[in-house]
């Protein structure tokens, strides 16, 4: 599965009256808290075989699904098609 889509319904299950764009910020949306969070960055490292860094959790794109997806894309040596 693509990882904006695992992504997508990741957050469906954990908040499902929240609607979230790509774009949006979604520790600011509510839909994920930290706690949540490290659940979610270990499941996408189990997931998807990829390692964060603490650059990573710094980089601005990191609190969108469509930045969050394009670095572990980026670690899978996936190329974005922007």
């Amino acid at each position: 599965m693509d990882c904006t889509e695992w992504l997508f319904l990741r957050f469906s299950e954990s908040a499902p009256h929240v609607t979230l764009s790509d774009q949006d910020n979604y520790i600011l949306s509510g839909v994920i808290d930290s706690f949540g969070l490290i659940e979610l960055i270990e499941q996408l490292e189990f997931e998807y075989k990829v390692l964060f860094s603490q650059d990573d959790f710094q980089d601005r794109r990191f609190v969108t699904v469509a930045g969050l997806a394009a670095i572990v894309k980026e670690k899978l040596g996936i190329q974005s098609a922007n």
